[in-house]
């Protein structure tokens, strides 16, 4: 059967962009890759990509350079990324504001599932519970009863309005029906700095933020948010297990793509990424500053992803957080 010329010659002009295509994701990289970190420089976000970075550099041969972007609680970053070429060489490490920021104000620059492709989760930052040691308890479940018994009379604060800690200090009042005011910071450290300082009683931060005063007897650790105790601080209870009904909460960062990077290069993205996080060196990086690292598959972050921005945009709703409330 003779192939009618116009179908013929439109075949041709298709084969050098396909085999374009092909090699551009054979090739990869194949120059500078930059990982865009809608934060500023020396956030969870952005120690985390610089160590993953330097890993992937070494492994691959190219550099990977770091361009903080920061701006509205990362939307700026995070809309910058959703526009860039689909190319391979713009990737982004963020926390779970990913989709934090559309459960809270509803519309943002970017759409967390649909502008994005998952690369892989890069470490956990586990959720920790910590008072102050002027606080008359030594127990999650004596902090649960001292809540219970003194409503409104206790601060609780995190890094920010909008936070994943703040949201986890949402999602404990909510299951347990305690009440506690929120003093947001716009920041960690200042908000880790006056709960060792006695300004505030209670810290949802992450266990780097609190084990330390623990052991400078600042604060006192009491409970750990996600399922399972992390190995990192297996001596306490997680919340459920002191009496927090259903409350999973761990903060996670991960590294993506802008959506439609070809296959081929998000599966190099990802195999060069759960390469780094089993280095031992990079593991132990990380265990030093009480991460955990993660890794896994694109399709396992894009499950994780979904569920979150489900899992939030619920909470948000339920418990009443306005977005003028949040900040951004």
């Amino acid at each position: 059967m003779r192939i009618p010329n116009s179908i013929a010659a439109a075949a041709l002009a298709i084969l050098p962009l396909a085999c374009s295509l092909g090699a551009q994701a054979q090739a990869w990289p194949a120059k500078p890759v930059r990982i865009v970190v809608p934060y500023p420089a020396g956030g969870g976000a952005d120690v985390t990509a610089r160590q993953v970075g330097a890993h992937l550099a070494e492994q691959l041969g190219q550099q990977f350079v770091i361009e903080n972007r920061p701006g509205a609680g990362g939307s700026i970053g995070m809309e910058i990324v959703a526009r860039s070429p689909a190319d391979g060489y713009t990737l982004m490490v963020v926390p779970q504001n990913l989709v934090i920021n559309p459960a809270l104000f509803g519309k943002t620059p970017y759409d967390p599932i649909r502008d994005f492709a998952p690369i892989a989760a890069l470490v956990d930052a586990p959720v920790m519970i910590g008072v102050h040691s002027a606080v008359p308890v030594s127990t999650m479940q004596e902090l649960l009863a001292h809540l219970k018994a003194n409503p409104d009379k206790l601060n609780y604060t995190t890094c920010g309005n909008g936070s994943p800690q703040h949201l986890a200090g949402e999602l404990m009042k909510s299951v347990t029906g305690i009440r506690m005011q929120h003093i947001p910071y716009t920041g960690c450290a200042p908000a880790v700095a006056d709960t060792a300082a006695g300004r505030v009683e209670i810290l949802f931060g992450t266990i780097a933020h609190v084990m330390p005063h623990h052991k400078g007897g600042r604060m006192k650790a009491l409970a750990t948010t996600g399922a399972t105790r992390p190995a990192l601080a297996a001596d306490f209870p997680t919340a459920m297990e002191a009496g927090v009904p259903d409350f999973d909460f761990v903060v996670w960062f991960g590294m993506l793509a802008p959506a439609k990077t070809p296959d081929d290069i998000v599966a190099r993205a990802n195999a060069a990424v759960n390469k780094a996080l089993a280095d031992p060196a990079l593991r132990a990086q990380f265990e030093k500053q009480l991460y955990v690292p993660r890794g896994g598959s694109p399709e396992v972050f894009a499950k994780m992803i979904q569920a979150d921005l489900t899992r939030f945009t619920k909470l948000v709703r339920d418990v009443g957080i306005k977005p003028e409330l949040a900040g951004k």
